[in-house]
């Protein structure tokens, strides 16, 4: 069965750096709440299709959405939640390994697109498939931070920020990118993150 909605997919900027230059069982511990603290703010309409190594990929059923509004204050509230992760690490660190020491090097993208998908069981697990998922994979590869100068972005399709209709939509930057096999997708992106007085302060882009 052919179903529409959007798909959100987190992504750790820093994720591969962080984890090559630091100690890898405190490097894990650091990761492991990372993730944990999106998840306390990952609910309902958004449904968790599969981890991917540092991204999370998430849908929402089109019939589930009451809100644009609501849906976009979700994704600042996931980034809040990470953001605020990092300055209680910082402020009270486990030790002072390489690990504690990157902490700067991670922050957080996330990326939105609009389209059909199919649920498809894989053993225990359900995922969903599509040319549209596919789009929205695709679109983590992006010059935003040299472009924009943003390193703490959603990047959404037109498509997806036309059906939100959200009240701050002027806001948002144009950009887009071509992708092979797919063609010209253009896109917006706005700058995340409205929590007041973290210690955390993202630093340069990193992939």
């Amino acid at each position: 069965m052919i179903e529409k909605g959007y798909f959100i997919i987190t992504d750790i900027t820093g994720y591969t750096i962080f984890l090559t230059e630091s100690e890898l069982d405190h490097a894990h511990h650091i990761i492991q709440g990372l993730f944990d603290s999106q998840l306390d703010v990952i609910a309902k309409p958004l449904q968790i299709s599969n981890f991917q190594g540092d991204a999370i990929l998430c849908h929402v059923p089109e019939e589930m959405l009451d809100s644009g509004t609501a849906l976009f204050d979700q994704i600042n509230s996931i980034y809040d939640a990470f953001t605020g992760k990092i300055a209680e690490m910082q402020v009270d660190p486990p030790c002072g390994c390489n690990a504690c020491t990157n902490l700067t090097m991670l922050d957080l993208k996330m990326f939105m697109h609009y389209g059909e998908y199919m649920v498809k069981s894989i053993g225990t697990s359900v995922e969903i498939m599509g040319s549209d998922v596919i789009t929205a994979h695709r679109m983590m590869k992006n010059e935003v931070p040299e472009k924009t100068g943003i390193n703490s972005y959603l990047l959404l399709t037109n498509k997806a920020l036309g059906r939100l209709k959200l009240d701050n939509a002027s806001d948002f930057i144009d950009y887009s990118e071509v992708y092979d096999h797919i063609g010209k997708v253009d896109m917006s992106v706005i700058r995340l993150g409205s929590v007041e007085g973290n210690v955390f302060q993202p630093g340069q882009a990193l992939a």
